[in-house]
């Protein structure tokens, strides 16, 4: 029992110390926690959400394109002809197959197409992307005029180099050996430039345009003292126009290119600096359609009417309403009393026409031919001013 009570003590005391030590420990953590809170948890981090174009393939693109529209009149034109088969002088830009004939492609010779080709084709990735194209580098026009040094935009402009020029106007001119410019004719024809954009870029140099004997012309057209190749402003696969490309130099309204101008020049002379130059070709190329029609009624005899859409464009206006009918265009009533003056001047007309971007590659040419055009075939150019 004695035992008992003399280790009861201590071991009490002991107890009572430990315990006491343990508060004096919670109280100070206490202390310290209240002096140096928890720190907030730290922010987590939202990464942004990117949102990525999904790639198109070339051939996506080249699927939205007119190369690729098999149902366009371009490739079914021929669709009902007897034979089937595209002419040896349409195969080269109308098909696959003449494309290739006319680079070799296929075995034949060089820079001529040798046989008809067969309907049902279009513009296809092997006609811009094979062995031959690779290698070429300079195109031949119709004027016989040869532009070296080009790269990939060759076979661009292979297509879109027209099918006349002032020499083929002059020879068709020649051969009918009319008295003098205001003799009509029978026997004089129709001259097609057909699609000549790439003509319009060169102007002079290659004289896709009817030039006016005695005048000067501009030749390659420069911006920035730079000439632009087809694929520097054209999708090579859409064949859209980069129209951001356009805004790295110019501003203009409504992102419509058409609106573009570059100096407060009054070309057509109505008085409107702020339009487009495209607009000012569009008035004087107006005022030249209303003087060939003048021309045609007063000096050949026989009025005129133009329709875009039909092959040879050039009608006679049997009603003389100043407009192509339905019953009008047809080839039955192509315009038939040409004389030197009115072909030259209508020649140019179409030439215009075939080209609706001719304002972006050649406006000076451009303004240049018609405001001839106009003049020389009675037109008023007062008021007007040529570059």
């Amino acid at each position: 029992m004695t035992n008992q009570r003399f280790f009861k003590g201590p071991k009490l005391f002991l107890i009572i110390i430990f315990l006491l030590g343990m508060a004096g420990l919670l109280v100070a953590c206490s202390a310290a926690e209240s002096s140096n809170p928890t720190p907030a948890p730290a922010a987590t981090l939202v990464c942004p959400t990117v949102s990525a174009p999904t790639p198109v393939s070339y051939d996506d693109l080249w699927k939205s394109s007119p190369h690729a529209d098999a149902s366009a009149v371009p490739f079914t034109h021929w669709d009902t002809a007897n034979p089937q088969v595209i002419p040896v002088t349409c195969a080269k830009c109308h098909s696959r197959p003449g494309f290739l004939d006319f680079l070799g492609v296929d075995g034949s010779a060089v820079d001529t197409v040798d046989h008809p080709a067969p309907i049902g084709t279009t513009i296809t990735c092997y006609v811009c992307h094979n062995e031959a194209t690779s290698n070429l580098d300079s195109v031949t026009f119709p004027s016989g005029k040869r532009i070296d040094g080009l790269g990939p935009e060759a076979s661009c402009i292979d297509c879109h180099e027209g099918l006349a020029s002032t020499e083929t106007v002059d020879d068709e001119i020649t051969k009918a050996a009319l008295a003098n410019n205001d003799t009509p004719s029978a026997t004089l024809a129709f001259v097609d430039s057909h699609s000549i954009s790439a003509a319009t870029s060169f102007g002079t140099e290659v004289q896709g345009a009817y030039e006016y004997a005695g005048k000067t012309y501009q030749g390659r057209f420069l911006r920035g003292g730079n000439f632009f190749t087809c694929i520097q402003c054209h999708d090579s696969h859409t064949l859209k126009v980069k129209v951001d490309y356009c805004t790295e130099c110019h501003t203009f309204a409504g992102g419509d290119v058409k609106n573009i101008r570059v100096n407060t020049t009054d070309y057509a002379g109505d008085g409107n600096t702020q339009e487009g130059v495209a607009f000012e070709i569009e008035h004087i190329q107006a005022d030249l359609y209303t003087a060939i029609q003048a021309d045609a009624k007063n000096t050949a005899g026989v009025p005129i009417v133009y329709d875009q859409k039909t092959y040879p464009y050039f009608f006679i206006d049997t009603n003389n309403n100043g407009k192509p009918d339905p019953d009008e265009v047809n080839a039955n009533n192509k315009y038939n009393a040409w004389t030197p003056r009115l072909l030259r001047a209508a020649y140019n007309y179409n030439f215009v026409i075939n080209d609706p971007g001719a304002f972006a590659h050649n406006s000076t040419y451009i303004i240049q031919v018609l405001y001839d055009s106009l003049a020389d075939i009675g037109g008023n150019v007062s008021g007007m001013t040529r570059p």
